[in-house]
């Protein structure tokens, strides 16, 4: 009578048992599922290590002169020392520069003006009395107040590249739109009578258009702190600030410190934190400024051509400086001391 009983037992506990085995392996397959599961999170850490590589991608854009990123020259614009024959006005995302297109600098009594090419008749070059050339004709220049720095940099052709505070204008390094005459390599002097003057400038062989291809010399002789960064002397037409050639604590700067289109990224004293601009040098080519690399619409032969009838037979002089000093007076002339200029 006890043995069925005893059996219904021993049945219960044995289907419980096997009930209890089932449930562990269940648990045990949970816990393998969870395991697998985290086995995948370092993925998930590995793709967070490596957010510190865009951290230091970021970190390589100046701040200033990074593409995209607009730069306020407002202070560049009013700080400089413009001529008398200058007026400046800014309105809204640009500023506009007019002048007489004339330097308000001395200038020699004549210049070279080439009259033809090698084998004519006629000589290469003649001196021509300087009042007979450079005519007052208005300049009327617009250029960005905000310019953008571009990765890209855009030839500067034949023709104006910056507008400086003598009024007058700068050129690209060359004579030809082979871009091959260095015009200050190509200097020439016939009885003491330069085709380039003391500043590096001089009028197209029509007599128009005075303009400089270097250094204007009898600019930052007089605008230059001794020992410190150059001061403004104009600006390219993308709408960054151009210098001569001293860095930081008046150190000269040479071409090989700078990027291909003749500028860096660099405190000046207009801009203390730090602006993208350009440098114009005398150590070699370029000295001039060839190519831009702020973000512009580039008009072909905006303000004429370069000073035309090329090299005369046999090797050019070099590119030295003129002999003698530059032309002597004051600070080219402005309206007050520091005055900002008209709006």
């Amino acid at each position: 009578m006890y043995i069925p009983f005893v059996m219904a037992l021993m049945v219960i506990s044995l289907i419980a048992s096997a009930c209890g085995s089932s449930s562990g392996e269940n648990t045990t397959t949970a816990s393998e599922d969870s395991t697998t599961s985290t086995t995948e999170s370092p993925a998930a850490e590995t793709s967070k290590s490596e957010s510190p590589v865009a951290e230091t991608t970021t970190t390589e854009s100046p701040a200033e002169g990074s593409t995209g990123e607009a730069n306020d020259t407002t202070a560049g614009v009013n700080a400089a020392q413009w001529s008398d024959n200058v007026e400046v006005s800014i309105d809204g995302e640009t500023w506009t520069f007019t002048s007489d297109s004339r330097p308000s600098h001395e200038l020699p009594d004549q210049y070279l003006i080439p009259s033809g090419g090698p084998g004519d008749d006629d000589p290469m070059f003649a001196a021509t009395d300087t009042d007979t050339l450079i005519p007052a004709v208005e300049l009327v220049v617009e250029l960005p107040l905000n310019p953008v720095y571009s990765e890209e940099p855009t030839d500067i052709p034949l023709g104006q590249g910056a507008v400086i505070i003598s009024g007058a204008q700068l050129y690209n390094d060359f004579e030809d739109t082979e871009r091959s005459i260095i015009a200050v390599e190509d200097q020439t002097l016939i009885d003491g009578v330069g085709f380039l003057d003391a500043c590096n400038g001089h009028p197209l062989a029509s007599g128009l258009n005075y303009h400089y291809h270097g250094i204007p010399y009898c600019i930052t002789d007089v605008v230059d702190v001794a020992d410190q960064h150059s001061t403004i002397i104009g600006f390219i037409l993308d709408g960054f600030p151009l210098y001569g050639n001293k860095d930081v604590d008046g150190e000269v700067i040479t071409n090989a410190e700078l990027d291909e289109c003749s500028g860096h990224v660099g405190p000046t004293p207009e801009f203390p934190e730090g602006i993208y601009h350009y440098h114009l040098t005398d150590d070699a080519a370029p000295y001039s400024i060839n190519c831009y690399h702020g973000e512009i619409e580039v008009v072909s032969g905006r303000g004429g051509g370069g000073g035309g009838g090329g090299r005369p037979d046999g090797p050019p002089p070099g590119g030295e400086r003129p002999e003698g000093p530059p032309p002597d007076g004051e600070r080219p002339p402005r309206d007050g001391e520091g005055a900002p200029p008209a709006e």
